[in-house]
């Protein structure tokens, strides 16, 4: 190939490249800005197909999507000074493309580098609103949603520990104004644990997003504590409280058993006792009814012909006599006993 066919197809590549940079597309999902030497000429491209100028404008595109941050584990003090750990995830998405590459760029177009540095930025901001708000409020209202203030008195409101029963107090204005709102006007509410949960999620999510709005140009969509545990210095003591707290209930429960067992075991023996007396009363009444009727057949009999009676239970006392046949009778022998036995018509 001679010099005129180089430079031709040296023509066409130059002419391919101008073309493929003359064009970018913006996705669905993407955001994106067109900056000419480092400086933003357009922002918040629409998705679709645009021209723009070969080698002098740039395209920086970004993630438009909600994206999820696991904020790390960080320690705060609640409003009676216990310690906790927390858990926490952010929901947040990109609202103002530009003033977001302008703070989280740093003169950098990649938008890894540019996601990482945002979340290094959310996470003092979350973790400061948390630590403000779980500063006001209780362990119980943390963990359960619920207020557990015992009673307001002056500027002291008393607290009462779900776990021991211990109260506790602490000065007034350390506490949420809702807290205390739902310790005096809550009692029937069935849903103040999760309305307390979400007020405290919802006021770390709004005082979060008024400075990430102006500052970075993003918007916190949600946030959310996934768990909440306690510092393994403390775990130890925690868990042994709630051990003892639950043998006490648990030994509680078996006293107020053996108690109820006793009373329908001595029920039970006094109803038995009373069947049984009433029983034998019946059976005593029946024999003796059974005895006067035995008694006056017997004498209607008798009346009927006292001969034949006569013999009737001397035979009933033959049989009874020698039942044995080692039985022996000592008796005379012209006594009124064997009178049938010696004359077959039972006279003297």
């Amino acid at each position: 190939m001679n010099n005129r066919g180089w430079l031709a197809l040296l023509a066409l590549g130059v002419i391919a490249l101008v073309a493929l940079d003359s064009f970018f597309i913006v996705n669905q999902t993407e955001k994106a800005v067109l900056k000419q030497f480092s400086r933003i000429d357009r922002a918040d491209i629409e998705p679709g197909l645009y021209f723009k100028w070969p080698f002098f404008e740039e395209v920086v595109r970004v993630d438009g999507r909600a994206l999820v941050h696991d904020v790390p584990t960080q320690s705060f003090l609640t409003a009676e000074k216990k310690l906790l750990n927390v858990d926490a995830f952010v929901v947040w998405r990109i609202n103002n493309v530009q003033r977001y590459i302008v703070s989280v760029g740093g003169g950098s177009n990649n938008p890894q580098v540019m996601e990482r540095r945002a979340r290094e930025l959310l996470d003092p901001r979350v973790n400061e609103a948390l630590r403000n708000e779980f500063a006001s409020r209780t362990v119980f209202q943390v963990v359960a949603g619920e207020s557990d203030v015992e009673k307001v008195e002056g500027d002291k409101a008393v607290l009462r520990d779900p776990v021991t029963g211990e109260t506790t107090e602490v000065p007034k204005e350390k506490l949420d104004e809702s807290v205390l709102r739902q310790a005096e006007t809550s009692d029937s509410d069935t849903t103040a644990g999760n309305d307390q949960r979400e007020a405290l999620m919802d006021q770390v999510r709004e005082e979060v997003n008024s400075s990430t709005l102006e500052d970075l140009g993003i918007e916190v969509v949600d946030i959310r504590v996934k768990q909440v545990d306690w510092p393994d210095q403390v775990r130890g003591r925690v868990f042994d409280r709630m051990r003892a707290e639950r043998q006490r209930d648990a030994a509680a429960h078996r006293s107020q058993g053996r108690e109820e067992a006793e009373k329908i075991r001595a029920a039970a023996d006094r109803r038995r006792t009373e069947i049984l007396a009433e029983a034998y009363r019946k059976s005593q009444s029946t024999r003796g009814e059974g005895d006067a009727q035995a008694a006056a057949t017997y004498a209607e009999a008798y009346n009927q012909d006292k001969e034949f009676f006569r013999f009737y239970r001397s035979l009933q006392a033959y049989k009874e006599s020698f039942k044995g046949p080692e039985d022996v009778l000592i008796l005379e022998p012209e006594g009124d006993f064997f009178r049938y036995l010696k004359q077959s018509d039972g006279q003297n």
